[in-house]
């Protein structure tokens, strides 16, 4: 992802000087199902890079990478939780921790290309120092719906702008298995129009809002696409909570939208 051209990058700048990204929250402890010889480690990373044979007012790159991995106690379900976890945390056919070396190293070239806007801060008298950037990339796991994992990633990531993008994935994985459980794997088909007319209502109590003209007064669903189902949905023991991330529904300044509803409103739409 090349970074902006310099009068866009001179605005990202001066918001600086009143915005600032602040890192995501802490790492809960992982969580096996109860009784399993599951075996939980972590992926930890912590990468400062800047360019070569600059002064003390270069900008640096910080990456930080906390993820569980996850031993199954099978080799072949454990490769394919692993290359799932991969593909949907940064995109890559790789292993998990060749997809976050190969996503620093990705980072690192995508930031090598701001040198020369380095340079001409430099000379119009602008700190440059002002140009540094973060990614940090927190996961943790938790017991789910019928023993089922919940892996839980929080990105949060910024490359200049009046704030950083923070965004949330989550799976539910089958330990027996090592696969994703998808939602025609809860859910009954044709169930979408009952379980969206559900969310609509606890997106209502959610922002206080009686109307659809209400919600849309409140900055929700202001695209004026409707609500959909998220297929970001935690499995819990009690509950089914679909989260809708930053920008999805509504603008950035009201966050992250949770919408938990419980199992026994759900037992006529689940498998």
């Amino acid at each position: 992802m090349k970074k902006c051209a310099t009068i866009i990058f001179y605005s990202a700048l001066f918001l600086l000087f009143s915005c600032t990204g602040s890192k995501s929250g802490k790492n809960e402890q992982p969580q096996a199902p109860k009784g399993s010889e599951i075996k939980i480690d972590t992926i930890k990373i912590h990468d400062k890079y800047t360019f070569a044979y600059v002064k003390e007012d270069a900008p640096i790159l910080t990456i930080d990478i906390n993820l569980p991995t996850i031993d199954l106690g099978n080799k072949e379900n454990t490769a394919r939780l692993d290359s799932t976890l991969a593909l949907e945390i940064f995109s890559l056919p790789f292993t998990l921790r060749e997809s976050c070396d190969s996503f620093i190293s990705n980072q690192k070239k995508d930031f090598d290309w701001l040198r020369n806007e380095y340079h001409n801060l430099k000379e119009e008298g602008m700190p440059p120092g002002l140009m540094r950037q973060y990614c940090d990339i927190v996961g943790k796991t938790l017991r789910g719906y019928k023993g089922y994992m919940n892996y839980i990633v929080s990105r949060e990531e910024y490359y200049g702008g009046a704030h950083p993008y923070t965004y949330h994935i989550i799976l539910n994985i089958d330990p027996t298995t090592g696969t994703e459980i998808t939602f025609y794997d809860i859910f009954k088909e044709g169930c979408e129009e009952t379980l969206t007319a559900m969310l609509l209502d606890k997106l209502m109590k959610h922002a206080n809002a009686s109307t659809i003209d209400e919600l849309h007064e409140k900055g929700y669903l202001y695209l004026d696409t409707g609500l959909f189902i998220s297929q970001n949905f935690l499995l819990g023991n009690d509950s089914v909570t679909f989260l809708y991330n930053r920008y999805e529904i509504a603008p950035y300044a009201l966050g992250d939208i949770k919408l938990t509803l419980d199992y026994r409103t759900l037992k006529d739409i689940m498998k």
